[in-house]
């Protein structure tokens, strides 16, 4: 629209530059942006005329573009939300798999880190070392059953909002409507690793409560 706008806005020009390459023995006819009546002389005036016509059609073009841009930020919006519900509700599905290969190396590396650490304690730049394993396996399972947490507590906000809501003042129909989204987020989504382990903080602190057993157990026995 824009480009276009300033092809428009450069019209009047266009006599003054024939002038120039084609001169005339009369002088062209002058070009107005649109027809209207000032009740001048739009000869003697041309100039403040044409300021007048250059100050708003742009205002009017803008205006349309701004809309433009408008629908298409709330349709791009709307989309985004749609892909957000289709990503919901393919989520578990799309990287259970990925999760179970990842936080089975992570405790993988817990436990065998943690009891190299056990083991190495009287020799402390050993146990350090193993150590650093230890706790950085400890944080990234703890950093995936966070994210996992916060997934599970938005959407149980969700079955509480509507809970919540004066549903009883919507029409009939858009009362279905959320008995269908009740239905849903009863459950809240989870995202799990291979079906076995759902990322949560409950299940972080039985894996963390059975390794402090595990890590005890071995320190007596040495």
């Amino acid at each position: 629209m824009f480009p276009i706008l300033g092809l428009f806005l450069a019209s009047p020009a266009i006599p003054k530059v024939l002038d120039i390459i084609k001169p005339l023995n009369e002088t062209r006819n002058l070009i107005y942006l649109y027809e209207t009546e000032y009740y001048v002389d739009q000869d003697e005036y041309y100039v403040p005329i044409l300021l007048h016509a250059y100050f708003t059609v742009p205002l009017s073009v803008g205006g349309i573009v701004f809309f433009d841009n408008m629908l298409g930020t709330f349709i791009h919006h709307a989309c985004a939300m749609l892909e957000i519900l289709r990503f919901a509700l393919e989520l578990d599905a799309s990287i259970n798999i990925a999760y179970f290969i990842v936080l089975g190396l992570s405790l993988l590396v817990l436990t065998v880190t943690g009891m190299t650490t056990v083991i190495k304690l009287h020799q402390p730049d050993e146990a350090i070392k193993f150590g650093a394993f230890t706790m950085g396996a400890f944080f990234h399972l703890f950093y995936s059953s966070f994210q996992g947490q916060i997934l599970i507590t938005q959407s149980e906000k969700v079955f509480n909002s509507i809970y919540e809501s004066e549903w009883y003042n919507l029409p009939r129909y858009h009362q279905n409507l959320l008995n269908i989204i009740l239905l849903k987020s009863i459950k809240p989504f989870t995202v799990s690793a291979g079906k076995l382990y759902i990322l949560s903080m409950d299940t972080f602190s039985i894996v963390l409560k059975n390794a402090m057993s595990f890590f005890t157990v071995l320190s007596s026995m040495r």
